[in-house]
């Protein structure tokens, strides 16, 4: 799929599992459409498919007053008999990248110095080289949003990968956040697939013609 922002477009190809969200939706019939969605994955009371939902929603008003440009809900049964669930939100921030191929390392680092308790990492994924931080955040929780009095907290893991773009001065950081922590081995193949399937050109059926021409005629751009 195609996602056309005001910066420059990128294409994704998700495993199966991810459910790219119609930000445009009514939020009433995106939660209804999971709850569908759940009774075909498995058998699950209605009490969990209504956690799920609000909680799928709650997630992603967050993620849309932040600027995410594309939100896919990640649905898996478990051992368990019940639902993981996590949710992957693509995010382009225009950032200062020179020089080229630094932006990793430096970025790693001062993830490292700003959030010392965080497992970070620079690796190599098909889009490119980036820079890699999971943590665990706690989260306020309305009792509201279920219809209960008080409010709480709950813990989530976050995987963040920031990818420089290769010709422009913006970053793609592709978010993952699940609250099934006990899950998150498994969590790990699922997610770097979906990495895997971000693409900054077009799939190879499309004309050359759709990018630029200084994206794709490398002569003339170091000789013209």
């Amino acid at each position: 799929m195609t996602v056309d922002t005001g910066a420059p477009s990128f294409w994704l190809s998700l495993p199966d599992g991810f459910t790219a969200v119609d930000l445009a939706e009514d939020p009433g019939d995106r939660m209804c459409r999971i709850v569908d969605g759940l009774d075909a994955l498995t058998d699950v009371s209605p009490e969990q498919k209504l956690s799920i939902a609000v909680a799928a929603e709650s997630a992603l008003q967050a993620q849309l007053r932040e600027g995410a440009v594309h939100v896919s809900n990640c649905l898996v049964p478990t051992d368990g008999g019940t639902i993981a669930q996590g949710v992957l939100s693509l995010f382009l921030r225009q950032e200062a990248l020179e020089p080229r191929g630094t932006y990793p390392q430096r970025a790693a680092e001062q993830l490292t110095a700003a959030w010392p308790d965080a497992e970070i990492a620079v690796l190599d994924f098909t889009p490119g080289r980036a820079a890699v931080v999971a943590r665990d955040l706690t989260v306020p929780v309305s009792g509201a949003v279920y219809g209960l009095p008080g409010s709480g907290a709950v813990t989530v893991r976050q995987l963040e990968v920031l990818i420089p773009h290769p010709w422009s001065p913006h970053v793609l950081a592709a978010v993952f956040t699940t609250r099934n922590l006990d899950h998150w081995e498994g969590w790990l193949p699922v997610v770097g697939a979906a990495i895997d399937g971000i693409s900054f050109y077009p799939p190879r059926s499309d004309s050359r013609d759709d990018l630029p021409p200084d994206q794709w005629d490398t002569i003339r751009k170091a000789f013209g």
